[in-house]
């Protein structure tokens, strides 16, 4: 086969001064522009629901907390308030079993009982009594509640 000839361009040879040149761009007068509007920016805030309920309960429990501490102190203060209040009763009470003691001659009652056939705890008989407690049953297990079912399915001959 024959081989194919190199391909040889006329470029590579051609010289710029037979044609005509190109016109040269003449520059243009700038036109008048006019001021344009400027455009006003219009500001958007995003606001996030989810953030919004969050701060929301968070203020919400703040509230909620300094409501409950004022209570607690209030309540500490009644609380104070009632000991005090029990302590003084209890003085009194104290006061009032000495005056109720003090006023009643103990071998008037003493008398008076034996009197109506009442004896001294330390003369009183005293008898021992010894009571043994029944074990109580075994309450049924899961596994004896089967054997029983299974019994009654099939009985023994």
């Amino acid at each position: 086969m024959t081989q194919k000839p190199k391909i040889q361009y006329v470029g590579q040879f051609y010289v710029h001064g037979s044609e005509a040149r190109a016109l040269e761009r003449q520059q243009r007068k700038a036109k008048t522009k006019l001021p344009q509007a400027r455009v006003q920016r219009i500001e958007r805030v995003y606001v996030d629901p989810v953030a919004l309920v969050g701060i929301a309960v968070a203020v919400l429990m703040l509230a909620v907390m300094v409501l409950g501490a004022l209570r607690i102190r209030d309540d500490w203060t009644q609380f104070e308030r009632m000991q005090q209040h029990v302590y003084e009763l209890k003085q009194q009470n104290l006061a009032l079993n000495h005056q109720y003691r003090a006023a009643y001659d103990m071998e008037v009652i003493r008398s008076k009982a034996v009197g109506m056939g009442m004896v001294p705890r330390e003369e009183a008989p005293t008898r021992a009594i010894r009571v043994t407690v029944p074990e109580p049953e075994a309450e049924a297990t899961w596994l004896d509640d089967l054997k029983w079912f299974l019994d009654g399915l099939l009985p023994r001959s």
